[in-house]
């Protein structure tokens, strides 16, 4: 999926969008974002040192999460998920291990660990370059059918 599949399916939009393309594979999905350094929370994170905060990054994979739900075959899923009603409640095993910089990519995973309606449970990572920078035991999405 490229970016302007993501923005037509995520109700999340630029500049608040942290995927650059997508690809979901059964209850597994990935996803790429490249650190520009034109976004605009740089220019204060931190001054003259711009480093792409951790929570923007728990944020990247809780949007890879989102797609992955709307887009995604998984079983329990009776309806259509409304992309409109679904939100990130909790992390939880958040590590971060680099600082990240304009210029990396980030390389996103996911993966459904827990679906039972309302809530979709994952476990996430990043990579930059192969390697570790963020991994999270588990994030929870609350999510409804559309009406």
């Amino acid at each position: 999926m490229l970016l302007e599949d993501i923005v037509a399916i995520l109700p999340q939009q630029p500049p608040f969008l942290f995927l650059d393309s997508a690809t979901i594979d059964g209850n597994q999905a990935s996803g790429k974002y490249l650190i520009k350094g034109t976004e605009d929370f740089l220019k204060g994170h931190f001054k003259n040192n711009p480093v792409f905060p951790a929570s923007i990054m728990i944020e990247a994979l809780g949007q890879l999460g989102v797609l992955s739900l709307i887009c995604g075959k998984f079983e329990g899923i009776t309806s259509e998920v409304d992309p409109e009603n679904v939100y990130f409640t909790s992390s939880e095993g958040v590590r971060c291990h680099r600082v990240c910089k304009p210029g990396d990519t980030l390389e996103l995973n996911v993966q459904l660990k827990k679906l039972r309606h309302p809530l979709a449970i994952f476990s996430g990572k990043i990579t930059v370059n192969n390697s570790k920078t963020v991994m999270v035991e588990s994030f929870t999405l609350a999510f409804d059918y559309k009406k």
